[in-house]
């Protein structure tokens, strides 16, 4: 009797799980191929997504690898995800709260010496501070810094950032801007990623393999070189070939390449359906550090009405990623052209369909 329940079970399992396959493939068959859908609107992108729901992992791909080779993009292509790197430094920052080894409410100074902070500043910056955006501190996005660093490489400014370069900035800077309000940070992940890593004595690389990288088996996912030659090409919004980035020190801002399969895992990581020795790290770095009538930010993901999202911009890709708590809904979108709209359009489409709502044109 209890075999017979038991193989019961197990065919009406396999059986939403193929109906999911099935809802899910038509999902993303009308966002490619609808009226107005992806072909129609941007026929030369490259789209790889990942997607979970009722306990089942689904991948689909759109497009060629490149415009100039006719080679499709597989789930295992690589792609630069930017930004959504920050939810990586954020959850560092998450395991060593959740450990005891920093606190929530630790400053910044016990990380550098008195001679680098200016006395206007002490006691002033948490380190969740730089994980929220509202630390401050100048952001390298649209300041004299990045202005700086593109006179000497317009290509890839960032390969000058070094750890003197960090702290050189924090020594120069005597006030705070906008302190304690949100203003979209790139500096101040990259000073945290220098603070986790020193405070465990790795290199942020090291610290971000054995941490997080190597207990969930993201075997891809490396910051700056390709573990493998199966890479997406690097489009702007017009199409034209970009370079990769090099960003040295910046990496912990948006340094990483990974792809679809192995960030499938990290997604399931932040639904809780994987590694439960990392699950108090990971409702430590989800809680809200920062909130105010627009948005409400954790350690590095913007926190929607029901959902957790990070989106991702190079010079020429663009990710987004999206997980829901509650329908145990997770999803990925990477693009081989530097193109918020498509990512974006891409993971409301398929989130909204998937919960049964309706869904308006993407637009170009």
């Amino acid at each position: 009797m209890k075999k017979t329940a038991s193989l019961c079970i197990t065919f009406i399992l396999l059986f939403v799980q193929i109906g999911f396959s099935q809802n899910t493939q038509k999902i993303v068959d009308s966002l490619f191929y609808a009226q107005n859908g992806i072909k129609h609107k941007y026929p030369t992108v490259g789209l790889s997504i990942g997607v979970f729901s009722k306990g089942k992992t689904c991948f689909y791909q759109f497009g060629n690898k490149n415009k100039e080779l006719n080679e499709p993009i597989n789930k295992y292509t690589i792609f630069e995800i930017g930004s959504a790197t920050k939810t990586f430094t954020g959850l560092l920052l998450g395991i060593e709260i959740a450990n005891g080894r920093i606190a929530k409410s630790a400053y910044i100074d016990a990380y550098f010496s008195s001679k680098i902070l200016n006395k206007n500043i002490l006691n002033k910056i948490k380190v969740t501070d730089l994980a929220s955006h509202q630390s401050g501190l100048p952001n390298l996005s649209n300041d004299i810094y990045l202005k700086e660093l593109i006179k000497l490489d317009s290509v890839n400014p960032f390969r000058f950032v070094d750890k003197k370069y960090l702290t050189n900035i924090l020594s120069k800077t005597d006030n705070l801007v906008n302190y304690q309000k949100y203003q979209y940070n790139n500096y101040a992940f990259a000073l945290l990623g220098f603070i986790v890593a020193k405070n465990k004595h790795l290199t942020y690389n090291a610290l971000l393999q054995k941490s997080i990288l190597s207990p969930l088996n993201m075997e891809y996912t490396s910051l700056n070189k390709a573990k493998t030659n199966n890479v997406a090409g690097l489009y702007d919004e017009e199409g034209n070939k970009q370079n990769y980035l090099i960003l040295n020190d910046m990496n912990p801002a948006g340094g990483l390449l990974s792809n679809a399969v192995d960030l499938m895992k990290y997604i399931k990581l932040q639904l809780g359906i994987v590694k439960p020795r990392l699950q108090k790290s990971i409702r430590v770095s989800q809680e809200t550090y920062y909130a105010d009538k627009k948005r409400k930010v954790s350690l590095g993901w913007d926190i929607k009405n029901g959902y957790f999202q990070k989106d991702g911009d190079t010079f020429g890709n663009s990710c987004l990623l999206l997980f829901d708590k509650k329908n145990k809904i997770g999803i990925v979108v990477l693009s081989n052209h530097q193109n918020a709209d498509i990512v974006n359009y891409s993971v409301d489409y398929i989130y909204k369909k998937m919960l049964g709502k309706t869904q308006i044109n993407i637009k170009k």
